[in-house]
This record gives C-alpha cells, structure tokens and sequence, in this order.
C-alpha cells in the first residue's frame, strides 16, 4: 500500500513539473535567440538597446544612443527580422490593411494586417516593420488589439526621435 503511494505521488510530481521545465527551457531558448540577432544588429552589445517591448512573440528594440530599431517576429517560420537606421528615416506611418467578409446576413471589416511605414524620401525607400499579420497570427482580436497598441506606441517615440 505503501509503495503504490508513493508511485502515485512521483507520477503527480512529475506531471507538474514536467510543463514547467518544458516552458522554461522553451523560454530561454528564445532569449537566447533574440539576444544573438540583437547583438549582430549593434556591433556585438545586445545591451546597447536600451527600449525593448515584447506582446505576442513580437520584440522591438530601439537603441537611443545609434538610432537602430529592430523588430523580431517570432511567429513566422524562419523568423522574421526587419532592422532600420533612424538616422536614414524622414517620416513614419501606420498602415492597416483589411478586407471585407460577406456573410448571408452581415458584413464584416476585418483587418489582415498592421505595418509600420519607416519611409527615406531622399532615397525614395519604404521599409515596412509588421505588426501583424493575419495569416500568420492566430485569428483573435485581442492579438490584433495589442499590435495595434505596439505599433501605435513605436509610432510616437519614433516622430519624438526624427
């Protein structure tokens, strides 16, 4: 009787801590991951981005002292990484795109996609830093709602840094 205790007791050990090793692994490989593109994108200091903001495996960073803003997608398959120097940049924008459903009975707007326009006008290049992205973000409003906010936010401190 004992022992089938005890069997039963190290199984529910295991079965708690078992997903919380996983997710720990799982979360330091993905720092790990970020602090290496970080440090190719300053010059080996990962530190040197001194703002950082992560919602929905969407991390941006900006480094006050050079100007460089980084935004990594770790949603996509590879990972997606898009990188500007603010020095080069003379105007911002955000873009939403949407598409209309059609039901029998309704009409819906639902927007695909949010991206921040970082635009040279003397180079005449635009340099798109998505957001989101419907087809690959899981379809719920409340992703859409916090990139929206994200974009919005880097929108403002990148107009104060222009």
């Amino acid at each position: 009787m004992e022992t089938s205790t005890t069997y039963i007791g190290l199984f529910l050990i295991l079965l708690t801590i078992l997903p919380i090793i996983l997710l720990l692994r799982s979360q330091h490989i993905n720092k790990t991951k970020i602090e290496a593109i970080l440090k190719q994108h300053n010059q080996g200091n990962s530190k040197g981005f001194d703002i950082r903001d992560q919602i929905n495996n969407k991390i941006v960073a900006f480094s006050s002292q050079n100007k460089k803003l980084v935004l990594i997608d770790l949603n996509t398959k590879p990972e997606q990484i898009t990188f500007k120097d603010l020095n080069e940049i003379n105007h911002c924008e955000i873009i939403r795109t949407s598409e209309l459903i059609e039901n029998a009975a309704t009409k819906k707007e639902r927007i695909t996609k949010v991206e921040l326009i970082l635009e040279n006008t003397k180079e005449k290049s635009k340099t798109p830093f998505k957001f989101y992205d419907f087809d690959y973000e899981k379809p719920i409003q409340i992703n859409y709602f916090r990139d929206n906010q994200l974009a919005e936010k880097w929108m403002d401190i990148i107009k104060k840094v222009i």
